[in-house]
């Protein structure tokens, strides 16, 4: 029961460290060991202070929360790491974790989500002006280069832990690269209002994140991690998910009508099968009138396919037929009961649109109110009497 750190009129023990170490190696799979223990230490003993000043301002506010928010809490900590309801309380008693750990982390996000509401949820206005800016942007970056990201930011509140924090930083990109969790290292790890979802920012053209995140992914593919990035406020560990074109609709999303014209050997005509296809693409246009024509010599396999997303057909087909138009029909194509041809009868394109008022409305507000929260707590810790025993 040694004492880790003192913040304010609280303590907290060696044990409480030990125990969050246990639930971040356990929950995040990390490679345990001692000399990783060690290298957690300061980390983990920093966001146990961080919870402690969360937790004594929200006393301070006298606010509370609810069975019902709890509750709801867990859910959402399950379902984020896939498990199944009831799973949390199974995973705790599997892995012997401290069960008042794991539990009081998760009640200190939601003090500090409160927090923040009722200080500053009335402070927070978008104009529409700022609204109108952000569709000009998007509708400008059309056609670039479009990032799905996701980050862990460790901030440096004070020049003496620079060194500190890039260790840790160092530490979390060697254990990610050898497997550990993404979502699950943000979750315990990151100082940004992202770490509930696991670090998930979303899509984001290049620069509307800092300069030095932008230059790290472009070297990226997806599913790689990048090296720690210092930038003004601290470390930045980002890996790209996913990337695609600015409001540029995926073409496996277009839909195509088609009908299937089939021929077999033997089917009652002297000519070979591709050649009857290619007679019947020169004598006939128009799906009504392929598959009219189709009666007279075609396999009982053809007919109206219906309407299909390109990127739900077999590769074969859907290379036959992706750049063709309305009433153009494919080149022969063999499969195991004959020779089969495909007439695209309707074409519908993909569109992707702009984004909602309300949703972008929602983001600015979002990221200005993640802002706020982190000067907040930066002056939680100025103002309070906080000693470190390590």
């Amino acid at each position: 029961m040694r004492i880790a750190a003192v913040v304010n009129d609280q303590v907290i023990s060696i044990y409480d460290l030990a125990a969050r170490i246990e639930v971040v190696i356990a929950s995040s799979g990390l490679t345990d060991s001692p000399a990783l223990r060690r290298q957690l230490a300061p980390q983990v003993l920093r966001a146990l202070v961080n919870e402690l000043l969360q937790r004594q301002e929200a006393e301070r506010l006298e606010i509370t929360i609810s069975d019902e928010e709890m509750a709801r809490a867990i859910a959402q900590v399950e379902r984020q790491n896939k498990l199944q309801p009831g799973d949390l309380e199974k995973f705790i008693q599997a892995r012997r974790l401290d069960r008042k750990s794991v539990l009081d982390q998760i009640s200190a996000e939601i003090f500090w989500t409160k927090v923040i509401r009722r200080r500053m949820g009335g402070t927070i206005s978008v104009g529409e002006d700022e609204i109108d800016e952000a569709l000009a942007r998007l509708e400008a970056n059309k056609g670039r280069p479009e990032y799905r990201v996701a980050e862990i930011f460790l901030a440096v509140d004070a020049p003496e832990r620079e060194a500190e924090v890039r260790r840790t930083a160092d530490n979390l990109v060697t254990q990610l690269r050898a497997g550990a969790r993404f979502a699950a290292i943000a979750q315990q790890f990151s100082q940004s209002a992202t770490s509930a979802v696991g670090g998930d920012i979303g899509w984001l053209v290049a620069g509307q994140l800092l300069k030095e995140i932008d230059q790290a992914l472009i070297k990226l593919e997806p599913g790689q991690i990048s090296d720690a990035i210092r930038t003004f406020e601290g470390f930045y560990v980002v890996t790209l998910l996913d990337r695609r074109t600015a409001l540029t609709a995926n073409p496996l999303d277009t839909l195509v009508h088609l009908a299937q014209i089939v021929v077999t050997p033997g089917a009652g005509e002297p000519r070979e099968p591709f050649e009857q296809l290619n007679a019947l693409r020169r004598e006939v246009e128009g799906c009504p009138a392929l598959l009219n024509r189709a009666k007279e010599i075609a396999s009982p396999l053809s007919g109206d396919l219906g309407t299909v997303r390109l990127g739900d057909l077999p590769t074969d087909i859907r290379d036959a037929v992706k750049d063709l138009t309305a009433g153009q029909t494919s080149q022969p194509l063999s499969f195991e009961q004959g020779v089969r041809t495909f007439m695209v009868c309707d074409r519908t394109e993909a569109e992707v649109a702009l984004p909602d008022r309300s949703l972008i409305r929602q983001d600015i507000g979002s990221r200005r109110m993640e802002l706020l929260a982190r000067r907040y707590l930066r002056d939680l810790r100025r103002s309070s009497f906080v000693d470190f025993r390590l």
